[in-house]
């Protein structure tokens, strides 16, 4: 099966979400990077480019708006690859109408994609770096078994673009998740920026291990640990809500390549004591299974049939209203892909993966991580000018 230029493509609720608050000042954007051994050769990753959005059209669309829904279109040609002089990679907004929704942007030895919250999530943008840099050294000769990627000389599989969220969602479980009150650390407001940091991953595991936790628990105790010390300073009492995205997948099997994630928000107990501030959070961690996930996809897939046939003028005032509330509701966001696991021919020549979240309103700070081989990347987007919190967390990690 293939999707022809100018098909329509319905979006999901989390991307009619997206379509919806996408700003200058809430982009939606977020990426994937890959470090090389060696200097990339742009022509050739052109070409992968090519290949791959040939192989994924539901990736290579623009945004269009109807009367009562944003939708996608295909596009006819693939976007040309960015040197990353001419254009940083910050999670940069797109341009809503009539334009790529995905940018590919490379420097000496760096691939780095971004893309629109409204075509795909972290889990799917990882496969597609996966994939891209499989055919990538394909092109150069090399010989690589694409069992568990995306192989560019195949036809694009059905329930690749398929929406999950319908296909689980279940009316009678659907479930409203909100925080009030909570703790923002006070901020003077700079432009975006992203602050990288490596770890050992055997190491940092191991940390982990120590005190019964996963590499997510660990990290987020020490996050809102040193939110809460921050809190103190700032004299206030309000609580500390972070934002975790939850790949559903995990829960509900499906080979989508579109958004297929919720998220849980955890609330910081009210100690400063670490192991009883671990195990609070390993508890909350602990009630993250299928019916929670059930229930929160079922609610977001009822606020869509309930708003039906608005207008989208309308709908998408509702949804930005959602959106205000979510956002006020969380003093950070915290998102961990996992362990990326690579073909073995190439592995050698992968030096790190970086994700990366792109800057939200009323959230001076976004931290996301992902490992590869021995390496774990650490990311901290800011849109606040001090980073002593930032430098406090590294510390201890």
């Amino acid at each position: 099966m293939n999707l022809k230029p100018k098909t329509k493509i319905k979006l999901d609720h989390l991307g009619q979400f997206y379509a919806a608050v996408n700003s200058e000042n809430n982009p939606g954007t977020f990426s994937v990077s890959a470090r090389l051994n060696e200097p990339l050769v742009p022509e050739v990753l052109q070409n992968a480019v090519n290949d791959l959005l040939q192989r994924l059209p539901f990736l290579n669309v623009c945004s269009k708006r109807g009367f009562l829904w944003h939708y996608h279109e295909v596009l006819a040609t693939p976007p040309k690859i960015v040197n990353e002089k001419d254009f940083p990679a910050l999670c940069s907004p797109f341009k809503k109408e009539n334009n790529h929704l995905i940018r590919f942007i490379y420097g000496l030895r760096s691939i780095t994609v971004e893309v629109l919250h409204t075509v795909c999530d972290g889990r799917s943008l990882a496969m597609v770096v996966s994939s891209l840099l499989a055919r990538y050294f394909e092109l150069l000769g090399e010989e690589i078994n694409k069992e568990r990627l995306v192989d560019c000389e195949e036809a694009m599989h059905i329930d690749e673009a398929e929406d999950a969220y319908a296909r689980y969602a279940d009316f009678r479980k659907s479930k409203l998740e909100t925080a009030k009150d909570v703790y923002v650390p006070k901020y003077q407001q700079t432009a975006p920026r992203i602050m990288t940091q490596k770890l050992n991953l055997a190491q940092i595991k191991a940390k982990a291990k120590s005190h019964g936790l996963t590499i997510t628990e660990y990290i987020m105790v020490h996050i809102c640990n040193e939110f809460a010390k921050q809190r103190t300073k700032d004299n206030s009492k309000s609580r500390i809500a972070v934002n975790v995205p939850i790949d559903c997948r995990g829960f509900f099997p499906s080979k989508s390549l579109r958004n297929f994630v919720t998220h849980k928000t955890v609330i910081m107990p009210e100690t400063m004591k670490f192991h009883e501030m671990a195990q609070d959070i390993k508890k909350q961690f602990s009630e993250i299974n299928s019916d929670y996930i059930q229930s929160k996809i079922s609610e977001m897939e009822r606020l869509m049939r309930i708003g039906k046939f608005l207008p989208l003028f309308v709908k998408n005032k509702i949804i930005k209203k959602i959106g205000e509330d979510e956002g006020s509701g969380n003093s950070a966001g915290f998102s961990n892909i996992g362990l990326i696991k690579l073909p073995i021919e190439i592995q050698d020549k992968i030096e790190t993966f970086t994700f990366a979240l792109g800057a939200e309103p009323n959230m001076p700070y976004q931290f996301a991580c992902v490992a590869v081989g021995d390496t774990l990347t650490l990311t901290t987007t800011i849109t606040a000018k001090d980073t002593e919190i930032i430098d406090r967390i590294l510390s201890v990690l």
